[in-house]
């Protein structure tokens, strides 16, 4: 839409025009730089911004004073933040160098538009990104505007009012297992890893807190059996594996234990020191969600969904799993049983971690047929005999009747 042309002053200098068509006035519009840099870095601006008369202005004022550009607040933005370890932190700059930098980086950051933050929104989607990752990395950016503004880099945050793709709903994301499922999917896991996913379906613990769990976090003789939440294992910046604190305050927790549970359990803590690891690998040392899912959990799934004979040809009278779970699908498991046992969201919420009850309702709230059908038995109740022919009109005395 802009096209960047090349003059040649009286005094022999050179000067950069970016030359476009005002989409509201139709006329021919320019501005011009004496650095070529900037004038390429307005023409993908103006663009970006459709240019717009108002915006161009901006655009022209905040490159021709001196600023930080968008890749220097986000990365200030990130260093600044105060509540995050160093995991949250190693994950946000990842998100700044793949989604931000190559798009936004560059640009100073007062010329940032409404326009530019929309146009990035609508190409991260059609890059085929999932609508949760586009709101992670819209969260980042929009927080770091925020600081922008705090700083006095900009009067206002270009991403307010930007609206982001929706996500399908969580029942297509989740995968939830029957007891039978679950069951016959436990028979194909190797007998040294079945009290860990027991564990899992039994407590709706994240991997992460489930194999960071010490012997001395596990107390059996309780009533009921409890296990402490205090730890869970993070990455540093340099990906190397530490153990840190649960995810939110709230994943600070005791969660209890079903019975049967114990009596799996009790083997793993006798003899322990109440430092070593709950669960190890078979060499007694850390367990690493994706070495799991490759050497034990995807082969259990193989074997589950696609049973063979003896001479490894299908056998199809077996039965067979036709679900694919994640190994995060047994916390989602063990939340619809616990619903289905009738468990209020507050005290799955607390059992579950999370940090509000507003995360728990809108992750689960599709698995509460049942107390939507208790509910309107309870609106029955109290509306009873107030709908039949005999009932009282408003304002009638007992007179009418």
């Amino acid at each position: 839409m802009a096209s960047l042309r090349e003059r040649r002053r009286a005094d022999g200098t050179r000067a950069f025009a970016v030359l476009w068509c005002d989409p509201e006035t139709g006329r021919q519009t320019s501005l011009t730089y004496d650095d070529e840099r900037e004038a390429i870095v307005a023409k993908q601006l103006i663009e970006a911004a459709g240019g717009y008369a108002a915006e161009a202005a901006r655009i022209a004022d905040a490159i021709r004073k001196p600023g930080p550009t968008v890749a220097q607040v986000v990365a200030e933005h990130i260093d600044l933040l105060t509540a995050v370890g160093t995991d949250t932190r190693a994950h946000y700059r990842q998100q700044m160098r793949a989604h931000i930098v190559p798009t936004l980086g560059a640009f100073p950051v007062a010329a940032l538009t409404y326009r530019q933050v929309a146009g990035w929104v609508a190409d991260m989607s059609k890059k085929g990104l999932a609508p949760k990752t586009i709101a992670n990395v819209h969260g980042l950016f929009s927080a770091s505007m925020s600081t922008a503004v705090r700083l006095g880099y900009r009067p206002d945050n270009p991403c307010a009012g930007v609206l982001l793709p929706k996500s399908q709903s969580t029942r297509d994301d989740m995968t939830v297992l029957t007891r039978e499922e679950f069951m016959f999917l436990l028979s194909k896991i190797p007998a040294h890893y079945q009290p860990l996913v027991l564990t899992l379906v039994a407590t709706g613990l994240r991997w992460g807190e489930a194999t960071a769990l010490t012997t001395g976090d596990v107390d059996l003789v309780s009533q009921p059996a409890t296990i402490k939440v205090t730890k869970a294992w993070k990455r540093d910046q340099d990906r190397h594996w530490y153990v840190g604190p649960p995810k939110t305050k709230r994943a600070r927790r005791t969660v209890s234990l079903p019975d049967d549970l114990v009596d799996v359990l009790l083997p793993l803590v006798a003899g322990k020191a109440p430092s070593e690891l709950l669960f190890t690998n078979t060499v007694g040392a850390q367990l690493q969600s994706p070495r799991f899912w490759t050497t034990t959990w995807t082969p259990a799934l193989e074997a589950a969904r696609n049973p063979k004979l003896p001479d490894g040809s299908p056998d199809r009278d077996a039965p067979r799993l036709s679900k694919r779970p994640r190994v995060h699908d047994l916390r989602h498991t063990h939340a619809s049983w616990m619903i289905a046992a009738g468990t209020d969201l507050f005290v799955l919420q607390r059992r579950l971690g999370h940090e509000s009850i507003t995360t728990t309702t809108e992750t689960y709230a599709h698995l509460l047929p049942d107390q939507q059908r208790a509910a309107a038995d309870a609106a029955g109740r109290a509306l009873g005999g107030l709908m039949s022919p005999r009932a009282p009109r408003p304002g009638a005395s007992s007179s009418d009747e």
